[in-house]
């Protein structure tokens, strides 16, 4: 069984940060981490999430795809290629399917769809999960902790604290107030009211709940600071939201990252190597990417292993920049042109669920 591993880094150009919010009343943010045993302790260290490069990918070949057949694909199809599909939507008719039948239209799926072969995913008409051929492994931050070595920094040189930004509520600027229709402006008006109305209800509930049952003289200062807490809601209404970042991977950090192809065709080869060119058209992973957040530079090294663990270099590839994508060696642009035939050559019933 031929195997193929892209081995390389990622390296962050600004800072970088991979969670959700922790809290969505405040907005609150930190870094993902992963237990990492060092020195009989275990250290909590940012780590770059699978999950995050592996839909990357997946989105930049399924974008080829739909560009190909634009306003021309199912509900079914679009679900799959963005998104991996859904088992929640399986037919009735599913049901009379013989087993034979089913593994038929899987082999068929996988051979024609070349989505479905590298990532796999839930095929809801038939109620089945197929599996993919791609494997993606941890971006491992670079440091002492991971690697062992001494004459590396800590984590900590690499984390970053508290960032705070607002988004502003920008129709209140006259060049974009002047825009809006009479309609518009009523609706404005109206949707202001009702959030500074929703903006007290929230201040008057977290009172309620901080305070509890007050006493003689915390009635008295709670009066003192009504006003105050007025303001606040004012300072709410006004804009959007606050984002409060209470930890980030800083710029400079590098991650070590490794991917598997399991028995590859070349175009496949090819099709992860298409993704990470468009990846270079906007190369940001995580959150707050409309601030600048989650600029990487990529590069791997791309490798065949054989069934005696032999290893020949196939050639590298590179995103440096926006727009700034480099290939090298003659079987990785072998491997890409052999994705731009089969791009060509894609019907629409080649990626029919």
């Amino acid at each position: 069984m031929k195997q193929v591993i892209f081995e390389g880094k990622f390296k962050t150009l600004a800072p970088f940060c991979s969670s959700d919010p922790t809290d969505k009343s405040s907005n609150e943010v930190e870094t993902r981490k992963i237990g990492v045993h060092y020195e009989g302790k275990i250290e909590n260290i940012p780590f770059l999430s699978p999950n995050t490069i592996r839909s990357n990918l997946r989105d930049n070949i399924a974008k080829d795809i739909i560009e190909k057949f634009p306003n021309q694909l199912g509900y079914k199809e679009l679900l799959f290629l963005t998104s991996g599909g859904n088992l929640e939507g399986k037919e009735e008719k599913s049901k009379g399917l013989k087993a034979r039948e089913v593994l038929e239209r899987i082999r068929e799926i996988r051979e024609n769809n070349i989505v479905a072969s590298i990532f796999g995913g839930a095929l809801f008409h038939l109620n089945k999960l197929i599996h993919g051929k791609l494997s993606c492994g941890i971006g491992y931050l670079v440091c002492r902790e991971t690697m062992k070595r001494d004459d590396l920094p800590s984590f900590e040189t690499y984390v970053g604290k508290e960032l705070q930004f607002v988004r502003s509520d920008d129709t209140d600027r006259w060049e974009f107030f002047s825009a809006l229709s009479e309609e518009g402006i009523k609706d404005k008006e109206e949707y202001e009211i009702k959030y500074k109305e929703s903006a007290k209800q929230r201040q008057e509930e977290k009172k309620k709940k901080t305070n509890g049952v007050k006493t003689e003289n915390t009635e008295s200062s709670s009066e003192d600071s009504s006003e105050v807490e007025q303001k606040e809601v004012s300072k709410i209404a006004s804009s959007q939201m606050i984002w409060k970042i209470k930890d980030y991977v800083v710029e400079g950090a590098t991650f070590m990252h490794e991917l598997l192809l399991v028995n590859p065709k070349l175009e496949e080869i090819g099709a992860i190597i298409r993704a990470y060119e468009r990846f270079s058209e906007f190369p940001y992973l995580g959150c707050f990417k409309n601030i600048g957040f989650g600029k990487m530079q990529v590069k791997y090294d791309i490798y065949e292993i054989d069934d005696k663990r032999g290893k020949k270099n196939m050639g590298s590839i590179e995103v440096k920049d926006i727009k700034i994508f480099e290939i090298n060696g003659e079987e990785v642009k072998q491997a890409l042109e052999e994705y731009n035939k089969y791009l060509k050559n894609l019907t629409y019933d080649m990626i029919r669920i």
